[in-house]
């Protein structure tokens, strides 16, 4: 169920993926967008540097176009000196005078510079051959979903703001579509104005996108490197749920029950979850989907009290679900993985259960594993479940695997719901004919 809502502040990019932006039926997406620039050779902005990778170049080949068009960016990542920033278009388009109210830049007439713009659209359904209007100052390229959907080289002032240049077609997927603005600036005016026919919402939630950051060869860069042992361990952020158990059924008692399911009457269960993620901020029972890590002793709940997910200093009888994603360059077959837990355990990865410990027990000492086993880690995104179940006591975990990998910032679908929806009507908003 959507809201219709206003974005009154740019307080963080935690604020901007929660609120999505509505406007008027005649406006143009006026954001916030995530803003980045990268400077070009002298004379050589605007159209000659279209199908420049202005983002490779200033970057030195730690990012480039094609990857932050597939997967989006991290507020506050620098290029080259300049970092990721949120900040909305003003009624006339003006890219240059918005970089300057942001704090990007304080040259108020940049040129020979190249501005790239990124958003999410989201859509309750697919909406196929949709037109979408671009006007620019000067050469454009536009890229929807990794695709480069139209592209212009050109020197030209940006036209009136109740009018697009170009229009073209578009096909928007049901869900989240990333969309990338590339605006290349040789001198004078520098801006932009796009729309989309189409019934959409948008926001800064890029949570659905895997964003790892690159070395200087352009390589992934390891967050958990494969040395193996206590300073390895996993301590996320996680993402955390917990479901209280009858009087006396946590722990070992309850390593089998699917406490997801008898908490949200049948709403969700465990091999869901352990297939396709949550949402942050989606609640089972009284509680929600919340981020958290985990301190250096594996306190789970200690944890939960810093997250706010409870004021129970010492919950007995009660299980806890923790969800993260595993990021591979390749698949790594038969790697280790090493838990320990207090008390039972459970773990899944990609929605298959490949260890269980109906046990009650300590967690054990920091620098070893209680238990070891073997996995697989497909390329790509592997999705790892956690299920702990306390019964009294103590109540925490550590996990580690001997393998290469990064933590991205999703774990499986993770996305905030968006509250808003953005239902335009072409109207004024065309190319004057």
């Amino acid at each position: 169920m959507y809201k219709k809502i206003c974005l009154i502040g740019l307080a963080s990019l935690f604020t901007l993926a929660v609120m999505a932006n509505i406007s008027h039926a005649q406006e143009r997406i006026s954001g916030p967008w995530l803003w980045m620039i990268a400077l070009n050779e002298v004379n050589e902005g605007g159209q000659a540097s279209t199908d420049i990778d202005s983002l490779n170049e200033a970057s030195k080949g730690r990012t480039n176009e094609k990857h932050i068009a597939e997967n989006g960016a991290n507020e506050g990542d620098t290029v080259s000196g300049y970092r990721w920033t949120p900040g909305e278009l003003p009624a006339d388009g003006n890219i240059n005078a918005m970089l300057v109210d942001i704090g990007m830049t304080e040259i108020a007439d940049f040129n020979d510079v190249t501005s790239y713009a990124i958003i999410i659209i989201e859509t309750d359904e697919e909406q196929r051959n949709v037109t979408m209007g671009v006007s620019s100052d000067d050469s454009i390229k536009v890229w929807l979903n990794g695709e480069v959907v139209h592209k212009n080289a050109v020197n030209r002032g940006r036209g009136g703001p109740d009018e697009f240049q170009d229009e073209f077609q578009v096909n928007l997927k049901e869900g989240a579509n990333l969309l990338m603005v590339k605006v290349s600036e040789r001198g004078g005016g520098w801006g932009m104005n796009v729309g989309i026919d189409a019934d959409f919402e948008h926001s800064l939630n890029f949570d659905d996108y895997e964003h790892v950051k690159f070395d200087a060869k352009g390589d992934p860069i390891p967050v958990q490197e494969s040395a193996w042992g206590a300073n390895r361990r996993i301590t996320g952020p996680w993402l955390w749920m917990i479901a209280p158990t009858d009087a006396n059924q946590g722990g070992q008692a309850s390593t089998d029950v699917d406490s997801l399911d008898e908490e949200s009457n049948g709403k969700v269960t465990e091999e869901d979850i352990a297939k396709n993620g949550a949402r942050k901020g989606d609640k089972v029972g009284d509680y929600e989907w919340t981020p958290g890590t985990l301190p250096a002793d594996g306190n789970i709940n200690a944890m939960l009290v810093d997250i706010g997910m409870t004021n129970d200093t010492d919950f007995n009888d009660v299980t806890s679900y923790a969800l993260i994603t595993l990021k591979t360059t390749k698949a790594q077959r038969d790697v280790t993985m090493g838990v320990n837990s207090d008390d039972s355990i459970k773990v899944w990865l990609n929605g298959e259960v490949v260890h269980t410990n109906a046990v009650n027990r300590g967690r054990g000492n920091a620098n070893t594993f209680q238990d070891t086993f073997d996995v697989d880690l497909k390329r790509g995104s592997n999705l790892l479940m956690v299920k702990v179940s306390e019964r009294g006591g103590g109540w925490g975990q550590y996990v580690g695997i001997d393998a290469e990998f990064a933590l991205t910032s999703t774990p499986g679908i993770l996305a905030v719901e968006p509250t808003g929806k953005f239902l335009t009507q072409w109207g004024k908003i065309k190319r004057a004919h």
